[in-house]
């Protein structure tokens, strides 16, 4: 394999380039190192994952409990304030679910700290960066899973089941060890890094004079090295473009045809931003690469998005929450859950007619329509909260018995 995974989370540093260097390591097979800091250092990948990380984080999530009426929220279980507002004293909810996911996705899976108090119940979470924890670890004796963890001092803290959530990326040749989407996408990310040391290196060195001097005679190594010297000074670099030559003796300068968008591989540049929205699950429109994006096509490449990455994301906090979060008696009767109707819906017209026909059809109220519109509820006494279908409408048993009488017999009029 060209790349290599670094797990550590502030020694890795993408090598230096000069010239073409970045070309060279490439293609030359030594690539660059790759983890989740390096990764980051490209444009895209922070957009992709910083896009998902906050959609998840702006989403309310709330703590439910099963009622002989269905659900209702369970505000007055502790946790629902942790889920909901506060995770502890020094965080909010966004904060909190912004780091996790962005852990979650660029590493082998996210962590969190549960403290609890001397009842036994979760009174603050506490986000922990993956790369400060061992693997999981599991007791030869009774198979209770612990962590270890390095804190910031270098001292270590080991929590044990039941004192951290735990979300865990891919699974696909462990049940127990997650993969790391950044060691497999290694390949992909260490091209885009080349193509962007490539970039820089040809503003930061090349001449836009791009071309050779040709000398009519020989030159000393004296008269040579001054040449170079003052060309370079004068010529070269982003700063010197665009600047008139000057030069003595007879030398005469051959300009080389040079394709900008060549020499930057621009094309190349654009094709890897869309292979890493492929690979983090992010249309490429999220990223403000709009060139197959259309007004007609905006909406519906919204909904996908919602459905194929926030809500299976959604699904694995809930469930994570579910199994690290609520003791057994709790998870006969209490869920999280996600809201992500807003993100689902359409425009004011489409709305307007999605619930004009659920209306109709009897299976919302105004009141119902109204909180998915984030409205209060109608004042008691307003019906509100009373189901109506269209009267118009009769049953097909029916039908026949208001048809003319020629009509029931199978003619015509």
């Amino acid at each position: 394999m060209i790349f290599k995974n670094v797990f550590q989370n502030s020694t890795s540093t993408l090598p230096s380039c000069q010239n073409d260097s970045a070309w060279a390591a490439y293609l030359g097979g030594k690539g660059y190192y790759v983890s989740a800091n390096t990764a980051l250092k490209v444009s895209a990948v922070l957009r992709c994952v910083d896009v998902v990380a906050k959609t998840m984080a702006s989403l309310p999530l709330n703590l439910y409990q099963y009622t002989k009426n269905g659900r209702e929220k369970a505000e007055k279980h502790p946790l629902y304030k942790i889920l909901y507002r506060l995770p502890n004293k020094h965080t909010t909810s966004y904060e909190f679910w912004h780091m996790y996911i962005f852990n979650l996705m660029l590493t082998r899976g996210a962590f969190a700290k549960i403290v609890r108090d001397r009842s036994g119940f979760i009174r603050e979470l506490w986000n922990i960066p993956t790369a400060n924890v061992s693997d999981i670890h599991v007791n030869k004796v009774n198979g209770e899973r612990y962590i270890v963890v390095t804190l910031g001092d270098g001292m270590t803290e080991t929590l044990r089941e039941g004192d951290f959530m735990y979300t865990p990326n891919l699974r696909f040749t462990s049940d127990t060890d997650p993969e790391n989407p950044i060691l497999i996408a290694s390949e992909v990310l260490g091209l885009t890094m080349a193509l962007n040391g490539y970039a820089k290196d040809f503003f930061e060195n090349g001449s836009n004079l791009g071309g050779f001097v040709e000398h009519p005679d020989s030159m000393s190594e004296t008269a040579y090295t001054r040449f170079k010297e003052s060309w370079q000074s004068s010529y070269a670099g982003v700063l010197n473009q665009h600047k008139v030559g000057f030069l003595e003796e007879g030398m005469k300068f051959n300009p080389i045809g040079r394709n900008p968008e060549e020499s930057q591989a621009l094309e190349s540049r654009k094709f890897q931003v869309v292979e890493i929205c492929r690979l983090m699950g992010v249309p490429p429109h999220k990223v403000f690469d709009l060139d197959r994006a259309t007004f007609s096509n905006i909406e519906q490449q919204n909904i996908e998005y919602v459905q194929e990455s926030i809500a299976p994301m959604a699904v694995k906090i809930e469930q994570t929450i579910y199994k690290d979060l609520l003791l057994e008696p709790e998870q006969r009767k209490y869920f999280a859950k996600f809201n992500v109707n807003a993100l689902m819906r359409g425009d004011i017209a489409t709305r307007t007619a999605y619930y004009h026909n659920a209306r109709q059809d009897g299976w919302l109220n105004a009141d119902d329509i109204r909180e998915l519109e984030d409205m209060n509820k109608l004042p008691e006494g307003q019906g509100g909260d009373t189901y109506a279908v269209n009267g118009n409408m009769i049953p097909l048993s029916s039908v026949s018995q208001n048809l003319p009488k020629g009509a029931q017999k199978g003619g015509t009029q």
